[in-house]
């Protein structure tokens, strides 16, 4: 991997991964990629892998896809630690009932 454009803090840095594939990181966290196509054109793809174009150069889609990451409004609702709490206890819940249901049905499958 080589990087294109030296990191700082703040600072959208573009790595090279593989031969026509960039992806754009910014202090860490994923913001985009661009892939190269068969027929020399660029198309960008967010932070959620939504396509945010087709370009003609490199540099236009490395644009599209910085712009589409400035303008996407912030997730960060951060949830209070109660809900957070309750978030972990449902997903525990769910692992053990997931759990139950494949020893169930390892358990019962010679009997078939």
């Amino acid at each position: 991997m080589s990087i294109i454009a030296p990191a700082s803090p703040g600072r959208v840095t573009w790595a090279r991964v593989s031969e026509g594939f960039f992806v754009a990181s910014r202090a860490g966290d994923y913001v985009g990629c661009v892939e190269a196509t068969p027929d020399g054109h660029f198309v960008g793809f967010d932070s959620r892998s939504t396509p945010v174009g087709r370009y003609g150069s490199l540099a236009e889609a490395q644009r599209a896809v910085f712009t589409a990451h400035a303008v996407r409004p912030e997730s960060g609702v951060e949830s209070s630690p109660r809900a957070q709490v309750l978030w972990q206890t449902a997903a525990t819940v769910s692992g053990v009932v997931a759990l139950g249901a494949l020893a169930t049905a390892v358990l019962t499958t010679p009997l078939i």
